[in-house]
């Protein structure tokens, strides 16, 4: 027998139940809220159920014969559980390597991921928080109110979330869920609904100045697209500590690993050479071995990544709303991502330490070969400075480039968003086959960027594309930044929502439902775009931004509306397009800025 089946290890938890059960496995004690299947922890091991190794553990065979795991690390690396929350969890967070290393004297801290096995409707899990800084987190906690400040994500049967070490989270009541992690059982008790241990007849300790220390502060929401290996099997993750895939078996499939993996049954059955598992078998499969299984079963099968670190690029998308730290490959699609709030009203060193630790966590997979970054303009960008953007009036005239090169130790390249998102489009997105592109966003602003030949084109100044400011009417509201009659105070996100304020509608879409606000809308923008067309002469002109999620309801007219303010001759023959990036073209622009 090549395959080394392992029997779990049965956890007791205050907040335990019985419905492990329904996942086939088997126990008479009560309040069992975990099954340890894949553990080399003294607290509960996990025990070679069959084979030649029968009777060991999991943890003796990985010292004994390490030549069937083909991995380097003093300790085992993994740990699997199978998770019946019967009760809501603590709000809790997980020490990272380094202060696992330096608090406990532990070798691995605890990244860990779920994979949701059973939901009810309308289930919930808590992953991070709304809390600016570490001392407005450490204020919460002492004042006992730090459930205001939680947020709530939807989950439902068969999603799978990544939960990297820092990360303010917790299960709630009647969720199971696999959780794949890091060997280590170091959590930090936040808050804990002031529960009593029957068996102590006291509260449990909590851990607030260690969680406090390891939390994102402000929260940093991690995000990785799923990514299709083959036919039937699909990568979950791959971080610095181990990867999760999803295998989909409905015929006989040959299989082959490097290193050990090790396979989670989580619905049907299996067989693997000739030996059958139900939900809830966990097997390893040794290094260098092949295998051939079949049956119908969707399986979890994880491992430890590779230590070779593969050459990236970053791309920061600093807006007025939100940033994104993003990790680019070379074809220009997001790998991975960190996002978490702006706020501008804070001093914007905050900010900076907030991107350097995201981007850090990012080094310890990858060789960065670049940074670039951007942000709303206009900008200095030989100086690396804000000048006076009107979504972060806090942060007018202040460096960005040399303190944030400082904090990283590395390069950094600045340009205006709008002009990222332009290079993005023509060199990844919906100018990719044309010469010239013009990228407007219309957004919280209105930005733009003109490419030619997939250079972009900044101008002598770098304020070329600062089409927000172009004055298309004679009248309009007062800004403190921008001209009375400006493109952006008539035709932006930001202008839109204020009309619709003033008339009690609820958002910009019914705002533009209205026929008279979506002829004003589209007047000022036609004209935008008549202009830039008489300007620069481009093959395509691209829109992108948050208002056209609304382009159904004034795309044609829009359209008709640019060709009757241009000369005979241009009519029609500048394309009038969508993005197709959408979200991602500022941090895709971000990691290809020369």
């Amino acid at each position: 027998m090549n395959i080394i089946p392992l029997q779990p290890h049965y956890q007791y938890r205050l907040w335990g139940g019985d419905r492990l059960k329904c996942f086939g496995f088997h126990f008479d004690e009560p309040s069992i809220g975990e099954a340890w299947t894949a553990s080399a922890l003294k607290q509960g091991g996990s025990i070679v159920s069959a084979g030649p190794y029968e009777g060991m553990t999991l943890q003796a065979l990985y010292e004994q014969a390490p030549e069937l795991f083909g991995i380097d690390a003093p300790e085992f690396p993994l740990l699997i559980k199978w998770i019946d929350a019967n009760d809501d969890l603590s709000i809790q967070v997980h020490p990272d390597d380094e202060l696992a290393q330096s608090l406990e004297k532990e070798p691995y801290g605890k990244n860990e991921c779920w994979y949701i096995l059973d939901a009810p409707e309308g289930s919930e899990i808590i992953y991070g928080h709304t809390f600016e800084s570490k001392d407005a987190l450490k204020q919460a906690l002492a004042d006992g109110n730090v459930m205001t400040g939680l947020t709530r994500k939807p989950v439902s049967r068969g999603d799978f979330l990544y939960v990297p070490a820092g990360t303010i989270h917790a299960l709630t009541k009647d969720l199971c869920v696999l959780e794949i992690q890091q060997s280590s059982d170091t959590t930090y008790r936040l808050y804990d609904y002031g529960r009593m241990e029957t068996s102590t007849g006291h509260t449990r300790d909590l851990h607030v100045e260690q969680g406090a220390l390891a939390s994102f502060a402000p929260h940093l929401d991690y995000a990785e697209p799923v990514l299709r290996l083959d036919h039937f099997r699909k990568q979950l993750t791959r971080n610095p500590y181990f990867f999760v895939e999803k295998w989909n078996i409905e015929r006989e499939e040959s299989v082959s690993t490097d290193t050990f993996r090790i396979l989670t049954v989580v619905a049907g059955s299996l067989e693997i050479d000739e030996h059958l598992f139900e939900t809830g078998g966990t097997i390893v499969l040794p290094a260098h071995q092949s295998f051939e299984v079949k049956g119908n079963a969707t399986c979890l099968v994880t491992g430890v990544s590779s230590l070779d670190k593969q050459k990236a690029r970053i791309g920061i998308d600093l807006g007025g709303t939100n940033t994104r730290v993003a990790v680019v490959s070379k074809d220009g699609r997001v790998e991975k991502q960190f996002k978490f709030k702006t706020h501008p009203h804070l001093e914007m060193e905050a900010t900076l330490r907030t991107i350097s630790q995201a981007v850090k966590r990012f080094e310890l997979e990858y060789e960065i070969e670049h940074v670039g970054i951007v942000a709303p303009g206009p900008l200095d960008l030989k100086r690396g400075t804000f000048l006076t953007p009107p979504n972060l009036p806090n942060w007018h005239h202040q460096y960005l480039v040399e303190p944030l090169s400082d904090l990283l130790g590395l390069p950094v390249t600045l340009e205006n968003d709008a002009n990222a998102a332009a290079l993005a489009e023509a060199k990844f997105g919906a100018g990719r086959d044309v010469d010239s592109i013009f990228y407007v966003t219309v957004s919280t602003g209105v930005g733009g960027g003109f490419v030619y030949k997939k250079q972009l084109i900044s101008g002598a100044h770098g304020s070329a594309g600062e089409i927000g400011n172009m004055i298309v009417r004679t009248e309009g509201p007062i800004h403190h930044t921008l001209n009375v009659g400006s493109l952006e105070t008539h035709a932006s996100g930001t202008a839109l929502h204020e009309r619709a304020k003033v008339r009690g509608l609820h958002d910009t879409m019914t705002l533009l439902a209205d026929e008279t606000e979506r002829n004003k809308f589209v007047d000022s923008l036609a004209t935008g775009l008549a202009n830039i067309i008489h300007t620069v002469d481009p093959d395509m002109i691209i829109l992108g931004g948050g208002v056209t999620a609304a382009a159904a309801l004034y795309w044609n007219q829009l359209q008709d509306a640019v060709n009757v303010r241009v000369y005979p001759h241009l009519r029609g023959e500048t394309k009038l397009v969508l993005q197709q990036l959408k979200g991602d073209a500022g941090v895709i622009g971000a990691a290809f800025l020369a």
